[in-house]
C-alpha cells in the first residue's frame, strides 16, 4: 500500500471520528459536565461573599484551586478518552476500521490525534467559562492570578497529552474499560505516590519520583491568600523539568502504544 492510500485511509478515519463524536452527545456531556462544576464553584464563592468575614470570594482564590491541583487535567485527559473509544471494542468501531484497510498503528495514531484535538477544545472551552465566570462574580484583581493560572496549564500540557497517549494505548490493550482506566490510574497516579512514599527512605527513589509530573505539580507548587506563591515553572529548572517530563512521556507512550498495536486481539 503506497503512502497517499495510507495517508488517505488516515483522513478518512479522522473525517468519520469526527463526525461520529461531533453528531453524538459524550464531548458535549463532558465539556458540559466540567462547565457545570467550575460555574458552581464561582457561583458559591459568588453567594458566601455576603458572609460576613468570609476571604474566598476572590478571583485569586478561585484560580489557585487549579493551580494547586494541576494533575486534575491528567485525569481529566483519562476520562476524556474513556468518554470518546471506551465503548469501541462493544460497538464495532474498532473492527470497522481495520476492515476498511487502516492498520492498527494508523488507528492508535488516529485516536491520538481525535482525542488531542478534541481535548484541547473541550479545555479551552471550560477555561474561559472558569476564568470568565470567576472575573464577572468575584472580587480582586485578575491579571496576575489569570497568567499564572494559563502559564501553569500551558506548563502542564505536554503531559496530559501524554495522559491522553497512555489512555488510548491502555484501552486499545485492555478490553474491559473500567480495568484499563485502573491501569492508567495506577501508571500515572499511584506508582508516582509510591515512588514518593518509598524514596522517604530510599534517595534514588526519592530522585525519581521528583521527575514525575503527578508529584512535582503537587508538591512544588504553592500559593495562598496572603499574597505568597511559588510556582515550579516561573523558574528555568522548573519548566525545564515540566516540559522534559511531559515529551518524554509522550514519547514513552506512544512507543508502548505503537508496539502494543499490532499485538491486540480482535
Amino acid at each position: 500500500v503506497c503512502s497517499s492510500d495510507l495517508g488517505g485511509m488516515m483522513l478518512n478515519y479522522l473525517r468519520s471520528e469526527w463526525y461520529r463524536i461531533l453528531h453524538g452527545r459524550e464531548i458535549y456531556l463532558f465539556t458540559g459536565v466540567l462547565c457545570a462544576i467550575v460555574l458552581a464553584a464561582n457561583v458559591i464563592l459568588w453567594a458566601m461573599a455576603h458572609t460576613p468575614n468570609f476571604p474566598y470570594a476572590t478571583v485569586r482564590f478561585s484560580l489557585s484551586n487549579l493551580v494547586s491541583m494541576m494533575g486534575l487535567l491528567f485525569l481529566m485527559a483519562g476520562l476524556l478518552v474513556w468518554v470518546l473509544f471506551g465503548d469501541d471494542r462493544a460497538n464495532g468501531t474498532f473492527k470497522n476500521a481495520l476492515a476498511n484497510g487502516l492498520s492498527r498503528r494508523g488507528l492508535f495514531v488516529g485516536k491520538c490525534l481525535v482525542s488531542v484535538v478534541l481535548g484541547l477544545t473541550s479545555m479551552a472551552v471550560v477555561l474561559a467559562v472558569y476564568i470568565g465566570s470567576a472575573m464577572l462574580l468575584l472580587e480582586g484583581p485578575a491579571a496576575e492570578s489569570v497568567g499564572y493560572l494559563l502559564r501553569g496549564v500551558a506548563s502542564a500540557l505536554p503531559f496530559t497529552v501524554a495522559c491522553v497517549v497512555l489512555a488510548v494505548a491502555v484501552f486499545a490493550v485492555i478490553p474491559k474499560t473500567v480495568s484499563a482506566f485502573f491501569a492508567w490510574f495506577a501508571v500515572v497516579v499511584l506508582v508516582p505516590q509510591v515512588f514518593l512514599l518509598i524514596g522517604q527512605a530510599v534517595q534514588p527513589v526519592a530522585a525519581l519520583a521528583s521527575w514525575l509530573p503527578w508529584n512535582f505539580f503537587a508538591n512544588e507548587v504553592f500559593v495562598n491568600q496572603a499574597g505568597l506563591a511559588a510556582f515550579l515553572w516561573d523558574t528555568p529548572a522548573g519548566l525545564a523539568k515540566c516540559l522534559i517530563a511531559g515529551f518524554v512521556g509522550i514519547a514513552a507512550f506512544a512507543a508502548v502504544g505503537l508496539w502494543r498495536a499490532d499485538k491486540v486481539e480482535l
